[in-house]
């Protein structure tokens, strides 16, 4: 089983017991989460292709109670919105948790990391506490204990 997998059951656990727990995702993703749509269609978001627009919406659920899950590829959810992830969720220290999908080559630069501490950089040079989980255990580790931080978070799957 791969960590995108472990990731959707562990959120699947978490959503299952917390209500304000939204997953949203830039339009990607389906065959992996097509389980939590059906299961908590109130609690799932697909913004499509507006990743600054996402990353202010999830900064609104946040600063609302809200715990949102944002999931998408690297470059759409922290490169592109970088100024928003920056401003609107650092700088605040908002309860939002970034998903960040490593795509492995296949679509392109556009869609992947041109080397492997290309978003480690950025999260560092904003001050974004960031995990890089390489084992299945580690995802499931890190989902239920960066559940417990009320502060903003990327993980990179």
């Amino acid at each position: 089983m791969n960590t995108r997998h472990i990731f959707f059951e562990e959120l699947d656990k978490l959503m299952a017991k917390d209500k304000d727990v939204i997953f949203i995702t830039g339009d990607l993703g389906y065959s992996y989460m097509e389980g939590i749509q059906q299961k908590y269609p109130d609690q799932f978001i697909n913004a499509g292709c507006i990743e600054q627009s996402m990353i202010g919406i999830v900064a609104g659920l946040a600063m609302t109670g809200k715990k949102p899950y944002v999931y998408s590829t690297v470059p759409f959810l922290l490169f592109r919105p970088l100024e928003q992830v920056r401003i609107d969720i650092t700088f605040q220290n908002l309860n939002v948790k970034l998903i960040g999908v490593s795509m492995s080559g296949f679509l392109g630069t556009t869609h992947n990391l041109l080397h492997n501490k290309e978003d480690i950089n950025v999260c560092r040079n904003i001050g974004l506490k960031y995990y890089i989980p390489m084992t299945n255990e580690a995802v499931a580790g890190i989902i239920k204990k960066t559940y417990k931080l009320n502060t903003p978070v990327y993980v990179r799957l």
